[in-house]
Formats: structure tokens, C-alpha cells, sequence
């Protein structure tokens, strides 16, 4: 028979209620939604049925007295992710900290002096990862359906809104940046393979009430010579593709809403011989007068995956010792690229954000290590 693991919810505002809540009840015999807990009175009336059984507190200290709960999922506002997550660890409990996982490269090297002290206590939950689509693309590159990648373009039009909610204010940390930029960051890096040697990095406000971005762009460059293009955009009144990939033999593209992913690719029979160029002036047509190309155009069933997968693949870390498909590293490498975006920008607006002051074990130990 299965561990079940009791879970613990810390911020009981959207992403708690519409996203982790229903994903961890999708699966009752791995997980108990056992405990919340919320600063504000008024978030623990009216909650959803799945947190029918949760006993409810009003604070993350009065919910790491409960002996009974195995981990915590950190849902509260950006700036309380790591403060939160070294309470959690230190009280000898699991911590899953949402996106974005850290404010600085600075509270990842105190999540990394915590993960030393405490191992196997700290997961990061970048669930898009296992999307769908993108999991479906991972495919057919590693099957070699468009050769070797040379570019990816990866976007988001998340719909035309004048937000005006804590999201939106820089004295939060909020922003597009650091609300979609963790997501497509890291499918960006997954798809790369190889280090990040370059980056530019456009970061500006259009239509948000809050002074944080709402339209950003990013270029990196791998060592390896691929080229990331990202994009996140909260004033696109038209959608557009979601995700293009160009490789050395065909393309994938998959368009936001469509159950399939689109891909045109050299027919797999045909190898390209050795040619050298014409120096003479070529007959009257464009292209390679040498040789002829056929051409395969495919449409791909995306695979049956719910977003709730990333629960399972932590179960397994946990409980069985599989390793967790998000490494330390990955994360901090996202927040690094996250950093030095908001820097090459030059965003002006995110210096008015000031992060918590940690004063723990944890940030004594990083003072003592510098020069």
C-alpha cells in the first residue's frame, strides 16, 4: 500500500485555490490535503471543496506545529517564497516553493546552504515543464524529426488586461517577468541543452496600471549555438503561435488552443549529398538547382497529460527516491537569467522592490563566506 503524504497549503489565493488544491486532490492516494493557512481571516471562509478536510490556521508558524504534515507548498506573495521555505525545512518538513522560486541568485545560495543541512527537504514547481506540447516537441526533437535545432521560439499572450492587482507593482516583485518568465525560462534552458553564453533582454510597460512589465522579450544564446527567443506579452489583443521550433532538416510549431502540434520536415529518406556553390549566375529560378527535396507535412496528437503530473513525479522523489526531473541547479539557473534579464534591460521600476531580510542560520552562514 501507498504512503500517503499530508500536504499543507501556506496562501490561500488563486494559484492555491485553482491550481495546487485540485491538483493534489487528483490524486487521494498519494496526498492528503491536511492543513492551510492564511494571514487574512476572510481567505479561510468560502474555500473549495477540497479543502473540506484542511484544518485551517492563520499562519505558517501555527501550521508547522502540526506534527502530522509531511510537506508545505508555498502559494504566498513572490517576496515570502525563500523566508517561508527555510521556516518549513528548518522545522524538519518538505518545502514545494512556487515560481518564482527565489527573488535573487542571492536567497538561491541560501536555499542551497539549507538543501545541504536539510536533503531531500526543498522542491521547485516548475510545473510547465510538463506541459502537453511542450513535452510532445521534447519528443519528436529527440526522434530527430527536424535535425539538429537552431532556433526556438517560445511566446505567451496571456490577453489584453490593464492589471492592476499586487502583480503588477515592483515593490512586490511582480511583473510579467516574474510571473511567466520562470515558466518559459526553463522550457527555454530545457530546449538549449547547453550553457546560456549570451543574452538580450527588452523588459518595458504598456497598458499595466502597476508599474511592473507587461511585455518582454529575450534572446539567449547557448554555447552550443542554438538561439532562444522568448516572449510574454499581457497587451497582444491577437494570439499568436505558441511555440515554433527551426531545425537543420524541418520545422514544429504549435499554435495556443490547437490539440495537435504542426511540423514540416525533409522527408527522412532523403540525405542531403555533399555540394559545393556555383560561382556563375544561376539559372533563372531561386534555390538549389542540384538537387530536388520532398517534404513530409505531419500533424501530431498531443499527448494526454494533466498538469497535475508534477505531483507525481514528486511523490516518487519523495516516497520512492526517483529523481525529481527539476534540479537545483535548473532553478537557480532561471533566477540567474531572470536577474541578469531585469539588469541588461535596464527596467528602471524593479529597483523600487526591496526583498525580506532573512536573519537565520542560513544567512549567517552566506555572510561568513564572502571575501
Amino acid at each position: 500500500m501507498n504512503k500517503k503524504l499530508n500536504v499543507g497549503i501556506i496562501g490561500l489565493g488563486r494559484i492555491a485555490r485553482s491550481g495546487h488544491a485540485p491538483e493534489i486532490s487528483a490524486h487521494l492516494d498519494k496526498f492528503n490535503l491536511a492543513a492551510c493557512a492564511d494571514i487574512e481571516p476572510e481567505r479561510l471562509k468560502n474555500l473549495p471543496k477540497e479543502f473540506e478536510k484542511a484544518k485551517k490556521y492563520h499562519s505558517l508558524e501555527e501550521m508547522l506545529e502540526n506534527p502530522a504534515l509531511d510537506l508545505i507548498t508555498i502559494c504566498t506573495r513572490h517576496a515570502c517564497h525563500v523566508p517561508m521555505a527555510l521556516q518549513i525545512m528548518a522545522a524538519g518538513k518538505i518545502a514545494i516553493v512556487e515560481k518564482p522560486v527565489a527573488t535573487s541568485v542571492a536567497e538561491m545560495e541560501l536555499l542551497r546552504i539549507a538543501l545541504k543541512k536539510y536533503p531531500g527537504k526543498l522542491y521547485f514547481r516548475h510545473n510547465r515543464r510538463f506541459e502537453a506540447p511542450f513535452t510532445k516537441a521534447r519528443q519528436l526533437i529527440a526522434d530527430g524529426l527536424i535535425g539538429d535545432v537552431q532556433y526556438i521560439k517560445l511566446c505567451r499572450d496571456v490577453g489584453y488586461s490593464r492589471r492592476n492587482d499586487w502583480m503588477t507593482m515592483t515593490e512586490f516583485y511582480g511583473g510579467l517577468l516574474t510571473n511567466w518568465g520562470p515558466h518559459l525560462i526553463d522550457q527555454a534552458l530545457c530546449l538549449l541543452d547547453s550553457k546560456v553564453v549570451d543574452i538580450w533582454a527588452d523588459v518595458r510597460n504598456v497598458i499595466s496600471i502597476g508599474d511592473g512589465d507587461d511585455l518582454f522579450k529575450i534572446i539567449l544564446k547557448a554555447e552550443n549555438g542554438r538561439l532562444a527567443d522568448i516572449e510574454v506579452t499581457g497587451a497582444n489583443t491577437i494570439r499568436g503561435r505558441q511555440m515554433e521550433i527551426i531545425g537543420s532538416r524541418g520545422t514544429i510549431v504549435y499554435n495556443t488552443g490547437d490539440d495537435k502540434i504542426e511540423s514540416r520536415y525533409v522527408d527522412p529518406s532523403i540525405k542531403f549529398k555533399k555540394l559545393s556553390p556555383h560561382p556563375e549566375n544561376p539559372p533563372f529560378r531561386y534555390g538549389n538547382f542540384d538537387e530536388t527535396l520532398s517534404f513530409v507535412e505531419s500533424k501530431f496528437d498531443i499527448p494526454a497529460i494533466s498538469m497535475d503530473i508534477y505531483w507525481i513525479h514528486l511523490y516518487n522523489a519523495i516516497v520512492k527516491n526517483v529523481p525529481f526531473p527539476v534540479t537545483f541547479d535548473q532553478a537557480w539557473n532561471v533566477v540567474k537569467i531572470m536577474e541578469d534579464v531585469f539588469k541588461k534591460s535596464g527596467f528602471q521600476p524593479i529597483k523600487k522592490f526591496i526583498p525580506q531580510k532573512i536573519n537565520n542560520e542560513f544567512s549567517e552562514v552566506a555572510r561568513n563566506k564572502q571575501p
